[in-house]
């Protein structure tokens, strides 16, 4: 039990604000941190909700003076970035306040990491290359994260998901001397999301939660954060699912989200690099991709995760603690949420395979999985993800 002598350095995330109504200290944190203009980022399906004029109304009633950006697509781009980085610096913001589910926290980091520079910087941010110095990184624009999808769990990290509108690879980009500098975790703004998108963004979260624990490397913080947001969301994304109005099992979902994101500080998977890729070429909701290719990249990783997933059963009530019965828990999910069984059925062509293969190499994730996979290995996985996942 105690004989992994590996190293390393672990770290904390961010000031984490939590609970029902909370959303209402969001003037006060901002006063803190010194924020009077903020640049709102908010997904066009979220900013037509009532709620967003309730937050910025109450923003102004406190006497900071807001500005609404919401000109980017599910899977935000380089070029939407520019245009949020663009309208930051045409209303003098100071700071980007991110509202929505993940597109709207990728795209206000995008935002806040070039928020003060031309277009040109913005790969220089690829988490794959190395990182600029501080003094010609920055500055960057204070960022706050309030998720109101339980799904992401991007609110207390760095890196955002864009992609490049040149190959159509969907990237990390990230500075390590930027992150948030606080998140709001409010279940009641996750009230009204639709069934559909309740299921894919908690598979999302769950997703997180499994591959980061699957990771093979040495972070018990991380792990012991997977295994509990699974605890949190094993029963409860079920009772959201068919009653959006439980409050409590929709407080125990954003908490477990957010403690799954912060487990994939560790890392992610296959299931990443596939989603990735697949929602760079076809615009796909991310959760659901993910959730289609789950329980294929469960079986690619089967020979090396056998005693992790008889605890992750154990964890999720599974009627048995091995990976069948694990497996088969993730499947009896699957089946009650209606997702569908196969990349084909999301767009995916038997043609794409190989550029799909190509920019799974790229990916950050892949190097994390469980089991290596080269090139031919990926195109072998996408082929068979294609045609059935599940």
């Amino acid at each position: 039990m105690f004989d992994n002598l590996q190293s390393g350095v672990w770290s904390f995330p961010i000031p984490i604000h939590f609970g029902p109504g909370s959303i209402n200290q969001l003037s006060e944190i901002a006063r803190a941190g010194g924020i009077s203009h903020p640049l709102i980022v908010s997904d066009s399906s979220t900013a037509d909700l009532p709620f967003i004029s309730e937050i910025m109304n109450s923003l102004k009633t406190d006497g900071l003076d807001p500005h609404l950006f919401s000109d980017f697509s599910p899977n935000p781009t380089d070029t939407e970035c520019d245009l949020g980085g663009q309208a930051f610096r045409e209303h003098n913001c100071d700071s980007v306040i991110a509202i929505g589910g993940g597109s709207s926290m990728d795209a206000a980091k995008g935002i806040g990491l070039i928020a003060h520079k031309n277009r040109e910087h913005f790969w220089a941010f690829d988490s794959e290359v190395e990182p600029m110095p501080i003094g010609q990184a920055g500055p960057f624009a204070p960022l706050i994260c309030v998720p109101t999808t339980s799904g992401t769990g991007a609110e207390t990290e760095a890196t955002g998901m864009v992609t490049n509108t040149t190959n159509h690879e969907k990237r990390c980009v990230y500075h390590p001397d930027y992150h948030p500098v606080a998140c709001i975790l409010d279940a009641e703004l996750t009230v009204g999301l639709p069934q559909n998108l309740t299921a894919w963004t908690g598979m999302d979260a769950i997703v997180h939660a499994i591959e980061a624990y699957l990771v093979p490397a040495h972070h018990p913080l991380c792990d012991g954060a997977a295994l509990q947001a699974l605890e949190l969301m094993a029963p409860a994304i079920k009772r959201v699912y068919h009653d959006g109005t439980d409050i409590e099992a929709r407080h125990a979902m954003i908490v477990g989200s957010c403690l799954a994101g912060i487990a994939f500080i560790k890392g992610l998977g296959l299931v990443h690099s596939t989603s990735h890729m697949v929602g760079g070429l076809h615009d796909t909701q991310h959760g659901l991709t993910n959730a289609v290719v789950l329980p294929a990249a469960l079986r690619y990783n089967r020979s090396v995760i056998e005693d992790k997933a008889a605890t992750m059963a154990r964890i999720c009530g599974a009627k048995t603690h091995d990976f069948d019965g694990f497996y088969n828990w993730v499947i009896d999910l699957l089946s009650e949420f209606d997702i569908p069984h196969s990349l084909a059925e999301l767009g995916v062509k038997v043609e794409e395979a190989d550029q799909l293969a190509l920019m799974m190499t790229h990916d950050g994730c892949l190097p994390t999985n469980p089991l290596p996979l080269d090139e031919a290995q990926c195109k072998e996985f996408v082929l068979a993800a294609i045609e059935k996942t599940w």
